[in-house]
C-alpha cells in the first residue's frame, strides 16, 4: 500500500516536471501564463538560454523515466528498479543544477527570476530529489530481496 501511494506521488510530481518542461520548450507562451516559466526580461539572458534550451531539451527527453519507473512500481513490473535507478540519478542531478545555478548567478549579482518564482523552483525541485531518493532507494531494497 505504501508504495503505491509512494508510486502515485512521484507519478504526478515527474509528470509536472515533465509536462512543465515540454511546455517550456514547446509552447513557451503557455507556460509563462501557467507560471512554469519566466518572462526572458526577468532572468539573466544566459540563464533564460540555458534553461530553456539545453537544459530543457534534455529534460524533455529524459524526466519521463522516473515517473515510467513509478507507474512500472504500481504495476508490479519486474523492470520497475532498472528505471527507478536511471531516472533517480536524472531527479537528482537536474534539480540540484537548477537550484545550484541560480545561487551562483546570483550572487554574481544577474537576475535568476522573481523571489516568488525561485521559492517555486526551489520547492518543485527539492520534492524531485526526495522522490528520487525514495525510488532509489526502494529500487535498491527490491534488487537486494
Amino acid at each position: 500500500m505504501l508504495t503505491t501511494l509512494i508510486g502515485v506521488i512521484v507519478v504526478i510530481l515527474g509528470l509536472i516536471c515533465w509536462v512543465g518542461q515540454t511546455m517550456a520548450v514547446f509552447f513557451l507562451p503557455t507556460a509563462i501564463k501557467l507560471g512554469l516559466f519566466e518572462p526572458e526580461h526577468e532572468v539573466d539572458p544566459s540563464m533564460y538560454l540555458f534553461e530553456r534550451m539545453s537544459q530543457g531539451i534534455m529534460d524533455v527527453l529524459l524526466t519521463w523515466i522516473l515517473p515510467l519507473a513509478a507507474l512500472l512500481m504500481i504495476l508490479g513490473h519486474p523492470s520497475w528498479p532498472v528505471f527507478a535507478l536511471v531516472g533517480g540519478g536524472i531527479y537528482l542531478y537536474f534539480p540540484g543544477v537548477f537550484m545550484i545555478t541560480r545561487i551562483v548567478l546570483k550572487q554574481h549579482s544577474k537576475s535568476v527570476g522573481r523571489p516568488s518564482s525561485v521559492r517555486s523552483a526551489n520547492m518543485f525541485g527539492s520534492l524531485w530529489i526526495l522522490s528520487a531518493i525514495t525510488m532509489i532507494v526502494l529500487a535498491i531494497l527490491e534488487l537486494s530481496a
